[in-house]
């Protein structure tokens, strides 16, 4: 049985997006600002690419 993915989960990448500029701006690297726009585009991405993959995966036929 496949689960269905959860509708809520594209919204996690704004919430995404700024942890991870937070992070990167204290923790990682040092912070610059190439260095936080990069990842927090990445990790604001990250939730959407997920979902659609996921939501295509489910949606697919099995093989015959």
């Amino acid at each position: 049985m496949k689960l269905k993915p959860p509708s809520w989960l594209p919204y996690l990448g704004p919430v995404l997006a700024a942890v991870a500029g937070a992070l990167a701006g204290r923790m990682w690297l040092d912070g610059s600002f190439w260095t936080v726009l990069i990842a927090g585009i990445v990790c604001g991405f990250l939730p959407i690419i997920i979902y659609r993959i996921w939501k295509w995966s489910h949606h697919r036929r099995p093989p015959q």
